[in-house]
């Protein structure tokens, strides 16, 4: 529940997540722009003068997940809206959140906007004046989104990445040295491995962000799909005995020891397959 001692900006997000649970959908910029109707400021006030049917019923009503796996807009929003209130020497408002909806101008937004009769511009024009910003005031800034392949942000698509850096990757796909899995931890080693060499290879290149992860999502995908194709029987490894995870923590031992002791059980593993399978990679393509 939302409480009425939180500052309006905190209400807002609060009441936006709420309404996102009722719908049982991740909660999305068009969520944003319900809790913002919902509260009794001037941005509110801007939101609930369309002839058209409230913003909860467009939203509701949709029959799909708008704003569903969209957590890193609404972050940028949010982001958005605290830099708009300190360039100007504000505490942040639900005001300062609808102006950089606004800007932001996601599909979902200015379709609810339309469905509800209400004309995106105007609205600006009464946040604006709501928060004592000029009336020409121009587009704010957005801050950077999370890079494409992070967080819920999906990667971008196979014909938009780098076509050199993906054609050596899938070099690597075809050659998987998949006749050396022997058991869950081999499938372990390897996956690390090839994300590994996705990393290393947007680095040598000098690929952006977006590449980078966006190359290293859909080149896991493609790694994990061969190896269970080729090993199904694989795919759970119980923990053995000697396994260093398997074992109970000593008394008297500090946890950062285990955590320690286990990052170096992998890079030994790691390494070990990797010695193993360097004949298999004999030939690959170079930058």
């Amino acid at each position: 529940m939302v409480s009425g001692d939180e500052p309006p900006f905190a209400e807002a997000i609060g009441r936006s997540f709420q309404f996102a649970r009722e719908l049982h959908q991740a909660c999305g910029p068009v969520h944003f722009l319900v809790g913002i109707s919902e509260g009794s400021d001037p941005a509110a006030a801007a939101l609930g003068t369309g002839p058209g049917p409230s913003l909860r019923d467009v939203v509701a009503a949709s029959g799909v997940a708008p704003g569903s796996g969209a957590g890193y807009l609404h972050v940028q929003a949010q982001q958005a809206a605290l830099l708009l209130a300190r360039t100007i020497g504000q505490s942040p408002g639900p005001g300062h959140l609808l102006i950089a909806l606004l800007d932001q101008g996601t599909t979902e937004v200015v379709q609810a906007l339309a469905q509800a009769g209400l004309d995106p511009g105007a609205v600006r024009q009464v946040a604006l004046a709501a928060i004592g910003a000029p009336a020409g005031q121009p587009p704010i800034t957005l801050p950077a989104l999370t890079p494409a392949g992070t967080q819920d942000r999906p990667p971008l698509p196979v014909a938009d990445l780098d076509r050199r850096a993906w054609t050596m990757l899938r070099w690597r796909q075809d050659r998987l040295p998949l006749a050396r899995l022997k058991r869950h931890s081999d499938w372990q080693a390897l996956s690390h491995l090839e994300q590994n060499a996705a990393w290393r290879l947007a680095g040598r290149l000098g690929l952006d962000d977006d590449q980078r992860y966006s190359l290293i999502s859909h080149h896991a995908d493609q790694v994990e799909r061969r190896i269970a194709a080729a090993r199904p029987d694989l795919r759970s490894g119980t923990r053995r005995p000697g396994h260093p995870l398997g074992r109970r923590a000593l008394l008297g031992v500090p946890v950062g020891w285990g955590v320690w002791c286990h990052n170096r059980w992998v890079d030994l593993r790691d390494c070990l397959f990797w010695l193993r399978t360097l004949g298999d990679y004999r030939g690959a393509p170079q930058p």
